[in-house]
């Protein structure tokens, strides 16, 4: 049975890449206890254009985290709202020699209860390839409670000159409570969207910069 799952996970991450640019998609696999979860939409920018917000991306996580809030993360319910799951970070500071991000949050479960001071260490990078297509990876090293895996990332993979595909990938398996909590059902009014959501707020900074390269170069002319 387990050579079964495996195999139809494997068949459908592949279905997921190999049409990856028809259309805008979301689909969660739930296999051994893990979600795994994929987003993937288009945006007409350039490779430079995507480099930048890849960079700004990382930048902001290593040294102005705040500022996520006001664009990466916007309206993903994570500070100052009355959803269901609510995450409010109280510090956050990266060690560039080693190149861990040490986060602390306060995590709010609605009328249930609030954890506080959860302890969150990750390694966010960024990879340039050959065909210039950019990752942006985040790997969760350790969590207190939260998380006992939680790997992600965010490609940008150049369809054009003037065209890309951007795939979001998360694989997440929850410590004890969040795993009895964050059931299946309740995985997608939780977790999925905000995944959506992150992904469609890197595509608008993209476009916002896209636009604004346009009128730079209008104005020269």
């Amino acid at each position: 049975m387990r050579k079964v799952y495996s195999v139809c996970l494997i068949l459908i991450v592949f279905v997921s890449v190999l049409y990856a640019g028809t259309t805008d998609s979301i689909s969660t696999v739930y296999y051994d206890k893990e979600f795994h979860t994929q987003y993937q939409t288009k945006v007409k920018v350039s490779s430079k254009i995507a480099v930048e917000v890849a960079d700004y991306l990382v930048n902001d996580f290593h040294t102005t985290p705040g500022n996520l809030f006001n664009w990466a993360l916007k309206d993903l319910g994570l500070q100052n709202t009355n959803d269901e799951l609510i995450f409010v970070l109280k510090s956050s500071e990266t060690d560039f020699k080693t190149g861990v991000t040490y986060g602390k949050f306060d995590i709010v479960v609605q009328h249930i209860t609030t954890f506080k001071d959860i302890k969150v260490n990750a390694i966010v990078a960024k990879t340039r390839f050959a065909n210039k297509e950019i990752k942006v990876s985040a790997d969760i090293i350790y969590s207190t409670l939260l998380l006992n895996k939680g790997i992600g990332n965010i490609k940008f993979i150049p369809q054009s000159n003037v065209e890309q595909i951007l795939i979001t990938n998360v694989d997440l398996r929850f410590g004890w409570f969040f795993n009895i909590f964050i059931t299946k059902k309740r995985y997608k009014s939780i977790v999925e969207w905000r995944i959506k959501k992150f992904t469609e707020n890197i595509k608008n900074e993209c476009l916002k910069r896209e636009i604004n390269e346009t009128e730079k170069k209008s104005i020269k002319l």
